[in-house]
């Protein structure tokens, strides 16, 4: 994903620490954070502190919302991807619709973090 991500968006990389995407734990943690979000889809309140975390990181990294849709974009180009045949096209609309509620989230939280700070 990130490989795609900085490949169509070289921008972007410098927001990112690479010593965290060279060892794993930066994919590592989105890989985490996508499957706690797909396994409590129908509890988002129970993923507040998780939510908090990333987005504090967000805010000290200065991502913005304009940045969600090119996330969203390499996520769902991975997974096509490495699913192949095997994801339908009813598979990548669910997840192209998750996805765009997850980041409506982190927006939401990320404006609530910024209004606090000033």
């Amino acid at each position: 994903m990130y490989e795609i991500m900085f490949g169509n968006h070289p921008e972007i990389k410098q927001q990112f620490n690479m010593t965290d995407q060279a060892n794993g734990s930066q994919p590592a943690r989105l890989a985490t954070a996508i499957y706690s979000y797909a396994t409590h889809i129908d509890d988002l309140d129970s993923l507040k502190s998780m939510v908090d975390k990333i987005a504090y990181r967000h805010v000290e990294t200065h991502v913005t919302p304009e940045q969600y849709p090119i996330v969203g974009e390499s996520l769902l180009q991975a997974m096509q991807d490495v699913l192949g045949e095997a994801v339908t096209e009813e598979i990548m609309a669910a997840w192209k619709e998750a996805y765009q509620i997850l980041a409506q989230v982190f927006i939401k939280r990320e404006e609530q973090i910024y209004s606090e700070s000033h």
